[in-house]
């Protein structure tokens, strides 16, 4: 699974780009500020239907420009496969192979991705927003019903806090019932698949924990249940209306629901230490570099092939060490992208260097 040639046109700051990347390990290197991190991003938006860095997607559009482009020509299993997006003002035009749709994800599931930044170096300092968020990543690429889960239960979320801010009567509450009812049946399976991708997730992570970090603990994970520990799914969604009828009171004064796995989090522990609080710096960030590692083996297992892997100055945060095992972990694991001002940051041979300036490669 790789690209072969990626063009972009008014994407931030670099347009008529098109550049050819090994299937191996590529090196964009550059001064900050010229466009590497861009570069990466677009690989990113083309793969997994979104940015990294933002939510808004007309900031990713070139100042002055009304529209941006990203087009991939690549191989999927030996096989050749063209995926391509336009974002203007109307929306997105997807095309993947002749298909054409508006919906962006139907990027998706194709060439299968997973990425690294310095903020994913920090995923376990911080709230439980990220952690959520790189699960549910996970998941819409290991099970192609991930992504309509997720969005049904989020639209009932959004239904039901709006409902909760309506000024209702006694007895007009079927409306916030028939919400509750969708947001408990996408709830309980949401709670089940994240659980069963975690028990396939935290072996490999506790495998390259060791690899990367040279510790002795041992690294396990698991996920808060705001639910209930049953396992049942009639069970979980009879508990989910429980509690979001016994919080009703409460989070109408909020506007929001306080319960549901919107609120669940994804625990690391070093020796049944939580990482958070007690890890190193350099634990830290070893950890978040296995479940990194961890996700790209899990989509290797499930589609016999690695996925892409992109990594925006990572290696600089790294100490020599780590970097040096680290490296040895991504060689010959696929295809590439390492984004890095310093080319002695990379302590190890790549197949294809591009040079960044001014949004431009040489």
């Amino acid at each position: 699974m790789h690209l072969d040639r990626l063009t972009l046109h008014h994407f931030r700051n670099l347009h008529g780009l098109e550049i050819r990347p090994a299937p191996g390990i590529n090196l964009v290197a550059g001064p900050n500020g010229h466009g590497k991190s861009n570069l990466l991003e677009s690989v990113h938006y083309l793969c997994l239907a979104h940015s990294p860095r933002t939510r808004k997607d007309k900031d990713l559009v070139a100042w002055t420009e009304g529209s941006f482009v990203i087009r991939g020509e690549g191989t999927i299993g030996g096989r050749p496969h063209v995926q391509s997006l336009e974002y203007g003002e109307e929306g997105c035009r997807i095309k993947v192979g002749n298909t054409e749709s508006r919906k962006l994800g139907d990027l998706l599931g194709h060439f299968l991705l997973v990425s690294f930044n310095p903020e994913d170096l920090d995923i376990l300092r911080g709230g439980p927003q990220e952690r959520r968020r790189f699960l549910d990543i996970l998941l819409c690429q290991h099970d192609t019903t991930g992504m309509e889960l997720l969005r049904r239960y989020r639209q009932a979320l959004r239904q039901r806090n709006a409902a909760l801010r309506l000024n209702l009567r006694p007895g007009e509450e079927d409306l916030l019932a028939a919400y509750e009812t969708t947001l408990a049946e996408a709830g309980a399976e949401i709670v089940l698949k994240r659980l069963e991708l975690l028990a396939k997730l935290a072996p490999h992570a506790k495998e390259f924990y060791g690899e990367i970090g040279e510790d002795k603990e041992g690294l396990t994970l698991e996920m808060t249940r705001s639910l209930g520990a049953e396992n049942e799914p009639q069970k979980l969604r009879e508990n989910f209306l429980h509690k979001l009828l016994e919080k009703r009171f409460m989070d109408r004064e909020n506007g929001l629901t306080s319960v549901g796995p919107h609120r669940d989090d994804l625990l690391a522990f070093l020796d049944e230490k939580t990482v958070r609080d007690f890890a190193s710096q350099g634990q830290k960030r070893s950890v978040a570099l296995a479940l990194k590692l961890a996700a790209a083996r899990l989509l290797e297992e499930v589609s016999g092939l690695p996925p892409i892997l992109l990594l925006d100055d990572v290696f600089a945060e790294l100490d020599p060490g780590r970097r040096e095992r680290f490296g040895s972990l991504i060689r010959n694991r696929g295809q590439v992208f390492i984004a890095t001002p310093r080319r002695e940051d990379v302590p190890f041979a790549v197949d294809q260097l591009f040079n960044m300036e001014r949004g431009r490669t040489s």
